[in-house]
Protein backbone atom coordinates (compact mmCIF):
# COMPACT_ATOMS: atom_id res chain seq x y z
CA UNK A 1 0.00 0.00 0.00
CA UNK A 2 2.84 2.32 0.89
CA UNK A 3 3.93 2.30 -2.75
CA UNK A 4 0.78 3.77 -3.95
CA UNK A 5 2.04 6.69 -2.74
CA UNK A 6 4.97 6.75 -4.88
CA UNK A 7 3.03 5.53 -7.78
CA UNK A 8 0.63 8.44 -7.05
CA UNK A 9 3.45 11.40 -7.40
CA UNK A 10 5.16 9.16 -10.37
CA UNK A 11 2.04 9.31 -12.37
CA UNK A 12 1.00 13.25 -11.81
CA UNK A 13 4.81 14.12 -12.65
CA UNK A 14 4.71 12.37 -15.83
CA UNK A 15 1.27 13.69 -16.59
CA UNK A 16 2.82 17.53 -15.93
CA UNK A 17 5.97 16.83 -17.92
CA UNK A 18 4.22 15.63 -20.83
CA UNK A 19 1.39 17.77 -20.98
CA UNK A 20 -0.83 15.67 -23.02
CA UNK A 21 -3.19 13.65 -23.23
CA UNK A 22 -3.27 10.15 -21.07
CA UNK A 23 -5.08 6.95 -20.31
CA UNK A 24 -4.14 5.35 -17.16
CA UNK A 25 -5.51 2.04 -16.96
CA UNK A 26 -5.16 -1.08 -14.18
CA UNK A 27 -5.83 -4.73 -15.21
CA UNK A 28 -6.97 -5.94 -12.21
CA UNK A 29 -6.29 -8.07 -8.83
CA UNK A 30 -4.81 -5.09 -6.89
CA UNK A 31 -7.26 -5.22 -4.08
CA UNK A 32 -5.35 -7.99 -2.07
CA UNK A 33 -2.58 -9.78 -1.95
CA UNK A 34 -2.97 -13.65 -1.65
CA UNK A 35 -5.87 -16.05 -3.37
CA UNK A 36 -7.72 -16.31 -0.28
CA UNK A 37 -8.20 -14.22 2.82
CA UNK A 38 -7.53 -15.64 6.33
CA UNK A 39 -10.87 -15.03 8.45
CA UNK A 40 -9.24 -13.35 11.35
CA UNK A 41 -8.04 -10.81 8.73
CA UNK A 42 -11.37 -9.96 6.41
CA UNK A 43 -12.20 -6.60 8.16
CA UNK A 44 -8.31 -5.66 8.04
CA UNK A 45 -8.14 -6.44 4.48
CA UNK A 46 -11.37 -4.69 3.50
CA UNK A 47 -9.78 -1.51 5.07
CA UNK A 48 -7.00 -1.65 2.88
CA UNK A 49 -8.90 -2.47 -0.46
CA UNK A 50 -11.25 0.33 0.52
CA UNK A 51 -8.01 2.79 0.28
CA UNK A 52 -6.22 1.65 -2.62
CA UNK A 53 -9.63 1.99 -4.29
CA UNK A 54 -9.40 5.87 -3.02
CA UNK A 55 -5.65 6.64 -3.98
CA UNK A 56 -6.87 5.28 -7.28
CA UNK A 57 -9.40 8.09 -7.47
CA UNK A 58 -6.72 10.61 -6.14
CA UNK A 59 -4.68 9.22 -8.72
CA UNK A 60 -6.99 9.96 -11.79
CA UNK A 61 -7.64 5.45 -13.00
CA UNK A 62 -9.57 5.61 -16.20
CA UNK A 63 -10.63 2.09 -15.93
CA UNK A 64 -9.66 -0.93 -13.82
CA UNK A 65 -10.67 -4.70 -14.91
CA UNK A 66 -12.30 -6.79 -12.26
CA UNK A 67 -9.27 -9.70 -11.64
CA UNK A 68 -10.13 -12.88 -10.04
CA UNK A 69 -8.14 -12.03 -7.10
CA UNK A 70 -10.95 -8.87 -6.52
CA UNK A 71 -13.47 -11.32 -6.06
CA UNK A 72 -11.83 -13.10 -2.86
CA UNK A 73 -13.82 -11.41 -0.28
CA UNK A 74 -17.45 -12.07 -2.07
CA UNK A 75 -18.65 -10.32 -5.10
CA UNK A 76 -21.35 -8.34 -3.34
CA UNK A 77 -18.49 -6.46 -1.27
CA UNK A 78 -16.91 -5.85 -4.39
CA UNK A 79 -20.09 -4.37 -6.37
CA UNK A 80 -20.11 -1.96 -3.24
CA UNK A 81 -16.85 -1.41 -3.28
CA UNK A 82 -17.05 -0.21 -6.59
CA UNK A 83 -19.64 2.26 -6.10
CA UNK A 84 -17.25 4.77 -4.39
CA UNK A 85 -15.22 4.22 -7.80
CA UNK A 86 -14.49 7.56 -9.94
CA UNK A 87 -13.27 5.05 -12.50
CA UNK A 88 -15.06 2.07 -14.77
CA UNK A 89 -14.45 -0.73 -12.98
CA UNK A 90 -14.70 -3.09 -16.84
CA UNK A 91 -15.94 -7.27 -16.88
CA UNK A 92 -17.96 -8.47 -20.00
CA UNK A 93 -17.48 -12.23 -18.89
CA UNK A 94 -18.33 -12.15 -15.21
CA UNK A 95 -22.04 -12.34 -15.32
CA UNK A 96 -25.35 -13.16 -13.96
CA UNK A 97 -25.67 -17.33 -14.29
CA UNK A 98 -30.06 -17.10 -14.73
CA UNK A 99 -29.70 -14.10 -16.63
CA UNK A 100 -25.82 -13.92 -18.57
CA UNK A 101 -26.10 -10.23 -18.09
CA UNK A 102 -22.83 -8.65 -16.38
CA UNK A 103 -22.50 -7.34 -12.90
CA UNK A 104 -20.13 -4.15 -14.21
CA UNK A 105 -19.38 -2.31 -17.43
CA UNK A 106 -18.47 -4.76 -19.90
CA UNK A 107 -16.41 -1.70 -21.71
CA UNK A 108 -15.96 2.12 -21.77
CA UNK A 109 -14.23 5.21 -23.87
CA UNK A 110 -12.22 7.69 -23.15
CA UNK A 111 -11.77 10.45 -25.30
CA UNK A 112 -7.76 11.66 -25.82
CA UNK A 113 -7.45 14.72 -27.89
CA UNK A 114 -8.56 13.61 -31.18
CA UNK A 115 -8.17 10.09 -30.86
CA UNK A 116 -11.32 8.01 -28.99
CA UNK A 117 -9.85 5.03 -27.24
CA UNK A 118 -12.40 1.93 -26.25
CA UNK A 119 -11.20 -0.25 -23.05
CA UNK A 120 -12.69 -3.86 -22.39
CA UNK A 121 -11.77 -5.41 -19.58
CA UNK A 122 -11.87 -9.83 -19.14
CA UNK A 123 -12.08 -11.61 -15.92
CA UNK A 124 -9.71 -14.28 -15.08
CA UNK A 125 -11.04 -17.97 -13.74
CA UNK A 126 -12.37 -17.00 -10.11
CA UNK A 127 -14.31 -19.09 -7.56
CA UNK A 128 -17.88 -17.63 -7.34
CA UNK A 129 -20.33 -18.01 -4.11
CA UNK A 130 -23.30 -20.32 -5.11
CA UNK A 131 -25.28 -17.53 -3.98
CA UNK A 132 -24.01 -15.12 -5.81
CA UNK A 133 -26.18 -16.26 -9.21
CA UNK A 134 -22.89 -15.83 -10.93
CA UNK A 135 -20.14 -17.11 -13.36
CA UNK A 136 -17.23 -16.09 -15.59
CA UNK A 137 -18.16 -16.70 -19.31
CA UNK A 138 -15.59 -18.04 -21.63
CA UNK A 139 -14.14 -15.25 -23.48
CA UNK A 140 -14.97 -16.58 -27.10
CA UNK A 141 -18.58 -16.31 -26.42
CA UNK A 142 -18.66 -12.36 -25.44
CA UNK A 143 -15.55 -10.91 -27.45
CA UNK A 144 -16.45 -11.54 -30.76
CA UNK A 145 -19.81 -9.47 -30.73
CA UNK A 146 -18.50 -6.82 -28.26
CA UNK A 147 -15.35 -6.38 -30.15
CA UNK A 148 -16.94 -5.63 -33.27
CA UNK A 149 -19.26 -3.12 -31.56
CA UNK A 150 -16.79 -1.10 -29.47
CA UNK A 151 -14.23 -0.97 -32.72
CA UNK A 152 -16.74 0.91 -34.47
CA UNK A 153 -17.18 3.69 -32.20
CA UNK A 154 -13.27 4.00 -30.98
CA UNK A 155 -10.15 4.53 -32.94
CA UNK A 156 -8.07 2.45 -30.66
CA UNK A 157 -8.90 -0.54 -28.83
CA UNK A 158 -7.50 -2.09 -25.62
CA UNK A 159 -7.77 -5.00 -23.34
CA UNK A 160 -7.34 -5.13 -20.10
CA UNK A 161 -7.27 -9.00 -19.65
CA UNK A 162 -6.86 -10.77 -16.31
CA UNK A 163 -7.08 -14.24 -18.32
CA UNK A 164 -4.19 -16.21 -18.32
CA UNK A 165 -1.23 -15.61 -20.74
CA UNK A 166 -2.08 -18.59 -23.16
CA UNK A 167 -6.05 -17.18 -23.63
CA UNK A 168 -4.41 -13.20 -24.05
CA UNK A 169 -2.01 -14.76 -27.27
CA UNK A 170 -5.24 -16.28 -29.07
CA UNK A 171 -7.49 -12.97 -28.79
CA UNK A 172 -4.20 -10.96 -29.91
CA UNK A 173 -3.83 -14.11 -32.88
CA UNK A 174 -7.46 -14.09 -33.95
CA UNK A 175 -8.38 -9.99 -33.20
CA UNK A 176 -6.73 -7.55 -35.75
CA UNK A 177 -8.94 -4.86 -34.36
CA UNK A 178 -7.68 -5.54 -30.77
CA UNK A 179 -4.53 -3.19 -30.53
CA UNK A 180 -3.40 -3.44 -26.79
CA UNK A 181 -3.29 -6.04 -24.38
CA UNK A 182 -2.80 -5.19 -20.89
CA UNK A 183 -2.53 -8.34 -18.58
CA UNK A 184 -2.85 -9.01 -15.08
CA UNK A 185 -1.69 -12.42 -13.66
CA UNK A 186 0.34 -13.44 -16.42
CA UNK A 187 3.49 -13.49 -14.99
CA UNK A 188 5.45 -12.54 -11.46
CA UNK A 189 7.82 -10.21 -13.52
CA UNK A 190 7.12 -7.58 -16.11
CA UNK A 191 6.92 -8.54 -19.34
CA UNK A 192 7.87 -6.07 -22.34
CA UNK A 193 6.06 -5.02 -24.93
CA UNK A 194 5.52 -7.79 -27.65
CA UNK A 195 3.96 -7.88 -30.50
CA UNK A 196 1.56 -10.30 -32.06
CA UNK A 197 -0.14 -9.26 -35.73
CA UNK A 198 -1.86 -6.14 -34.73
CA UNK A 199 -1.99 -6.19 -31.30
CA UNK A 200 1.02 -5.50 -28.63
CA UNK A 201 0.95 -7.40 -25.52
CA UNK A 202 2.78 -6.02 -22.24
CA UNK A 203 2.18 -6.70 -18.32
CA UNK A 204 3.48 -5.20 -15.39
CA UNK A 205 5.00 -6.85 -11.82
CA UNK A 206 1.36 -7.16 -9.39
CA UNK A 207 0.90 -5.75 -6.65
CA UNK A 208 2.21 -1.93 -7.94
CA UNK A 209 6.10 -2.82 -7.71
CA UNK A 210 7.21 -0.88 -11.18
CA UNK A 211 4.56 1.05 -13.12
CA UNK A 212 4.46 0.47 -16.72
CA UNK A 213 4.54 4.04 -19.31
CA UNK A 214 3.32 3.37 -22.62
CA UNK A 215 3.95 6.73 -25.20
CA UNK A 216 1.38 5.88 -28.49
CA UNK A 217 2.00 8.02 -31.67
CA UNK A 218 -2.11 6.46 -32.82
CA UNK A 219 -2.33 6.98 -36.34
CA UNK A 220 -5.44 6.98 -38.88
CA UNK A 221 -4.58 3.54 -40.31
CA UNK A 222 -4.83 1.61 -37.27
CA UNK A 223 -1.63 -0.62 -37.47
CA UNK A 224 1.74 -0.65 -35.99
CA UNK A 225 4.57 -0.26 -37.21
CA UNK A 226 6.33 -3.01 -38.87
CA UNK A 227 10.32 -4.52 -36.95
CA UNK A 228 11.59 -2.51 -39.31
CA UNK A 229 10.27 1.43 -38.15
CA UNK A 230 10.29 0.04 -34.64
CA UNK A 231 13.89 -0.64 -34.97
CA UNK A 232 14.81 2.58 -36.15
CA UNK A 233 12.92 4.35 -33.49
CA UNK A 234 14.86 2.38 -31.25
CA UNK A 235 18.58 2.63 -32.77
CA UNK A 236 17.55 6.55 -32.70
CA UNK A 237 16.94 6.31 -29.25
CA UNK A 238 20.12 4.75 -28.47
CA UNK A 239 21.94 7.16 -30.74
CA UNK A 240 20.24 10.33 -28.62
CA UNK A 241 21.54 8.71 -25.06
CA UNK A 242 24.77 7.59 -26.95
CA UNK A 243 25.52 11.30 -27.65
CA UNK A 244 25.44 12.32 -24.74
CA UNK A 245 27.34 10.22 -22.98
CA UNK A 246 30.08 11.02 -25.43
CA UNK A 247 29.28 15.00 -24.94
CA UNK A 248 30.49 14.16 -21.45
CA UNK A 249 34.30 13.80 -22.56
CA UNK A 250 33.94 16.09 -25.87
CA UNK A 251 33.21 19.77 -23.59
CA UNK A 252 37.32 20.03 -23.08
CA UNK A 253 38.86 20.94 -26.68
CA UNK A 254 40.48 17.85 -27.55
CA UNK A 255 39.41 14.79 -26.02
CA UNK A 256 42.44 12.39 -27.15
CA UNK A 257 45.14 14.88 -25.13
CA UNK A 258 43.19 15.33 -22.02
CA UNK A 259 42.68 11.57 -21.52
CA UNK A 260 46.41 10.83 -22.64
CA UNK A 261 46.87 9.76 -19.42
CA UNK A 262 43.95 7.67 -18.27
CA UNK A 263 43.90 4.80 -20.46
CA UNK A 264 40.56 3.12 -19.14
CA UNK A 265 38.90 6.63 -19.89
CA UNK A 266 40.65 6.95 -23.05
CA UNK A 267 39.47 3.48 -24.18
CA UNK A 268 36.07 4.38 -23.19
CA UNK A 269 35.70 7.21 -25.17
CA UNK A 270 36.61 5.46 -28.04
CA UNK A 271 34.35 2.53 -27.61
CA UNK A 272 31.95 5.39 -27.56
CA UNK A 273 33.24 6.42 -31.13
CA UNK A 274 32.86 3.10 -32.48
CA UNK A 275 29.43 2.28 -31.44
CA UNK A 276 28.10 5.78 -32.50
CA UNK A 277 29.71 4.69 -35.75
CA UNK A 278 27.84 2.04 -35.63
CA UNK A 279 24.62 2.96 -34.85
CA UNK A 280 24.81 5.80 -37.95
CA UNK A 281 25.53 2.97 -40.47
CA UNK A 282 22.41 0.94 -38.86
CA UNK A 283 20.06 4.10 -38.93
CA UNK A 284 21.26 5.18 -42.48
CA UNK A 285 20.12 1.28 -44.09
CA UNK A 286 17.39 1.41 -41.94
CA UNK A 287 16.06 4.49 -43.65
CA UNK A 288 16.73 3.76 -46.91
CA UNK A 289 14.59 0.24 -46.23
CA UNK A 290 11.81 2.25 -45.49
CA UNK A 291 11.81 5.15 -47.81
CA UNK A 292 11.42 2.39 -50.51
CA UNK A 293 7.93 1.77 -49.21
CA UNK A 294 5.14 2.91 -51.40
CA UNK A 295 4.00 6.67 -50.54
CA UNK A 296 0.27 7.13 -49.21
CA UNK A 297 -1.97 7.77 -46.51
CA UNK A 298 -0.80 4.98 -44.62
CA UNK A 299 1.71 5.83 -41.80
CA UNK A 300 2.01 3.28 -39.16
CA UNK A 301 1.64 3.92 -35.49
CA UNK A 302 4.62 3.78 -33.14
CA UNK A 303 5.22 3.42 -29.50
CA UNK A 304 7.81 3.95 -26.59
CA UNK A 305 7.45 2.00 -23.91
CA UNK A 306 9.29 2.03 -20.24
CA UNK A 307 9.39 -0.01 -17.19
CA UNK A 308 9.37 2.38 -13.67
CA UNK A 309 10.22 0.40 -10.37
CA UNK A 310 8.20 1.91 -7.24
CA UNK A 311 11.68 2.76 -4.92
CA UNK A 312 11.58 3.83 -1.45
CA UNK A 313 13.68 7.06 -1.96
CA UNK A 314 10.64 8.61 -4.73
CA UNK A 315 9.01 11.32 -3.44
CA UNK A 316 4.96 10.78 -2.65
CA UNK A 317 1.95 11.95 -3.27
CA UNK A 318 0.68 14.01 -0.27
CA UNK A 319 -2.82 12.81 -0.30
CA UNK A 320 -2.09 9.48 -0.67
CA UNK A 321 0.59 9.31 1.67
CA UNK A 322 -1.78 11.08 4.23
CA UNK A 323 -4.07 8.31 3.33
CA UNK A 324 -1.30 5.17 4.02
CA UNK A 325 -1.30 7.18 7.62
CA UNK A 326 -4.75 7.16 8.16
CA UNK A 327 -5.32 3.55 7.14
CA UNK A 328 -1.98 2.25 9.23
CA UNK A 329 -3.94 3.82 12.52
CA UNK A 330 -7.15 2.15 11.48
CA UNK A 331 -5.36 -1.20 10.62
CA UNK A 332 -3.62 -0.73 14.02
CA UNK A 333 -6.86 0.25 16.01
CA UNK A 334 -8.61 -3.15 14.23
CA UNK A 335 -6.26 -5.43 14.94
CA UNK A 336 -5.67 -3.97 18.76
CA UNK A 337 -8.97 -4.93 19.37
CA UNK A 338 -9.00 -8.63 18.31
CA UNK A 339 -6.21 -8.96 19.98
CA UNK A 340 -7.72 -9.92 23.45
CA UNK A 341 -9.39 -13.03 21.52
CA UNK A 342 -6.32 -14.25 20.01
CA UNK A 343 -4.18 -17.43 20.65
CA UNK A 344 -1.39 -18.69 19.96
CA UNK A 345 -1.54 -22.34 19.31
CA UNK A 346 -1.14 -24.51 22.51
CA UNK A 347 1.91 -26.83 21.90
CA UNK A 348 3.72 -24.34 19.99
CA UNK A 349 7.21 -26.01 18.17
CA UNK A 350 8.90 -22.64 19.05
CA UNK A 351 10.50 -22.13 22.22
CA UNK A 352 11.40 -18.30 21.97
CA UNK A 353 14.43 -16.71 22.21
CA UNK A 354 15.26 -16.90 25.88
CA UNK A 355 14.82 -21.25 25.73
CA UNK A 356 17.18 -21.15 22.18
CA UNK A 357 19.70 -19.05 25.10
CA UNK A 358 19.66 -22.16 27.57
CA UNK A 359 21.77 -23.98 25.48
CA UNK A 360 23.53 -20.95 23.19
CA UNK A 361 24.02 -17.98 25.57
CA UNK A 362 27.17 -16.13 23.94
CA UNK A 363 24.89 -16.62 20.13
CA UNK A 364 21.35 -15.13 22.25
CA UNK A 365 24.22 -12.72 23.80
CA UNK A 366 25.24 -11.34 19.88
CA UNK A 367 21.83 -11.78 18.39
CA UNK A 368 20.71 -8.95 21.14
CA UNK A 369 22.75 -6.99 19.53
CA UNK A 370 21.45 -7.17 15.36
CA UNK A 371 18.53 -5.25 14.37
CA UNK A 372 16.56 -8.53 14.23
CA UNK A 373 15.99 -8.39 18.19
CA UNK A 374 15.01 -4.89 17.78
CA UNK A 375 12.50 -5.79 14.72
CA UNK A 376 9.23 -5.62 17.08
CA UNK A 377 9.92 -2.51 18.80
CA UNK A 378 10.38 -0.34 16.05
CA UNK A 379 6.82 -1.16 14.98
CA UNK A 380 6.44 0.12 18.90
CA UNK A 381 7.83 3.06 17.91
CA UNK A 382 5.42 3.68 15.12
CA UNK A 383 2.23 2.22 17.01
CA UNK A 384 2.25 -0.51 14.24
CA UNK A 385 2.46 -2.99 16.63
CA UNK A 386 -1.10 -4.35 15.81
CA UNK A 387 -0.77 -4.18 12.23
CA UNK A 388 -1.56 -7.83 11.26
CA UNK A 389 0.19 -6.22 7.23
CA UNK A 390 3.66 -5.87 9.68
CA UNK A 391 3.72 -8.49 12.31
CA UNK A 392 4.57 -11.30 10.40
CA UNK A 393 8.41 -9.61 9.26
CA UNK A 394 8.64 -8.37 12.99
CA UNK A 395 7.84 -11.41 15.59
CA UNK A 396 9.14 -14.82 15.57
CA UNK A 397 7.41 -18.50 13.98
CA UNK A 398 4.12 -16.18 12.37
CA UNK A 399 3.25 -16.93 8.13
CA UNK A 400 0.85 -14.57 6.72
CA UNK A 401 -1.97 -16.76 6.84
CA UNK A 402 -1.34 -16.82 10.07
CA UNK A 403 -0.57 -13.21 11.13
CA UNK A 404 -3.78 -12.21 13.88
CA UNK A 405 -1.54 -15.16 16.70
CA UNK A 406 1.15 -12.54 16.44
CA UNK A 407 -1.69 -10.42 18.43
CA UNK A 408 -0.87 -12.42 21.75
CA UNK A 409 2.52 -14.15 21.55
CA UNK A 410 4.87 -14.20 24.52
CA UNK A 411 7.74 -11.80 24.78
CA UNK A 412 10.28 -14.18 24.17
CA UNK A 413 8.63 -14.38 20.22
CA UNK A 414 8.64 -10.28 19.63
CA UNK A 415 11.34 -9.60 17.34
CA UNK A 416 13.26 -11.87 14.51
CA UNK A 417 14.54 -14.27 16.64
CA UNK A 418 17.16 -17.33 16.37
CA UNK A 419 14.30 -19.48 15.16
CA UNK A 420 12.82 -17.49 12.32
CA UNK A 421 16.12 -18.46 10.88
CA UNK A 422 17.43 -21.35 12.39
CA UNK A 423 13.86 -22.92 12.48
CA UNK A 424 11.21 -24.30 15.55
CA UNK A 425 13.30 -25.13 18.67
CA UNK A 426 11.54 -27.02 20.33
CA UNK A 427 12.29 -30.69 19.22
CA UNK A 428 15.59 -29.57 18.78
CA UNK A 429 16.18 -28.94 22.49
CA UNK A 430 14.42 -31.51 23.53
CA UNK A 431 16.37 -34.00 20.71
CA UNK A 432 19.37 -32.03 19.47
CA UNK A 433 20.95 -35.11 17.49
CA UNK A 434 18.01 -36.58 15.95
CA UNK A 435 16.14 -33.03 15.10
CA UNK A 436 19.11 -30.69 13.65
CA UNK A 437 18.26 -27.04 13.20
CA UNK A 438 19.17 -24.88 10.24
CA UNK A 439 22.73 -23.38 10.92
CA UNK A 440 22.44 -21.04 8.29
CA UNK A 441 20.20 -19.54 5.93
CA UNK A 442 19.74 -19.05 2.61
CA UNK A 443 18.23 -16.01 0.83
CA UNK A 444 15.13 -17.60 -0.31
CA UNK A 445 14.75 -17.35 3.71
CA UNK A 446 15.36 -13.66 4.00
CA UNK A 447 13.66 -12.44 0.91
CA UNK A 448 9.72 -13.58 2.72
CA UNK A 449 10.51 -10.45 4.33
CA UNK A 450 13.37 -7.73 2.20
CA UNK A 451 11.51 -7.13 -0.34
CA UNK A 452 10.80 -3.85 -2.04
CA UNK A 453 9.59 -1.55 -0.87
CA UNK A 454 10.38 -1.98 2.72
CA UNK A 455 14.02 -3.00 1.50
CA UNK A 456 14.97 -2.11 -2.09
CA UNK A 457 18.84 -2.92 -1.80
CA UNK A 458 18.99 -6.01 0.01
CA UNK A 459 22.18 -8.04 -0.72
CA UNK A 460 22.04 -11.11 0.84
CA UNK A 461 26.05 -11.72 0.78
CA UNK A 462 26.58 -8.56 2.53
CA UNK A 463 23.30 -8.74 4.99
CA UNK A 464 24.01 -12.15 5.98
CA UNK A 465 27.50 -10.89 7.77
CA UNK A 466 25.47 -7.90 10.06
CA UNK A 467 23.71 -11.06 11.91
CA UNK A 468 26.05 -14.13 12.23
CA UNK A 469 26.96 -14.80 15.67
CA UNK A 470 29.18 -17.75 17.22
Amino acid sequence: MGGLSKKGFQFKKIADDAARPRLTLDAGALLFKHDTINPAQVEQEKLTAAAIVEAYNLIGYDAVCVGSQDLIAGLPYLQALSKDAKFAWLSANLVKKSTKKPFFKTSTSVKLGNIKAGVIGLTGPAILSATDDAMILPWDQVLPDLVVKTAKTNDLLILLSNLPAADNQRIAESYLTIHLILQSGASANTISPEPINNTIMASTAPQGKQIGIMEINWQPAKRWADSRTVLLATRKGSLDHLLGELNKYQQVKNPETALRNQPDQLNAYHSLLSQEQALRSEIELLSKEIGKQAPGNNEPSTYNNRFMAMEKELPDHPEIARLVEKLDAAVNKLSQRQAGSAAVQANSPYLGFRGCGTCHPSQMASWQQTKHAKAYATLENKKQQFNQNCLPCHVTGIAIPQAAEALSLPEDRLGVGCETCHGPGRRHSENPKNTPITKKPGPELCLNCHTAPHDQDFRYDERIKMVEHH
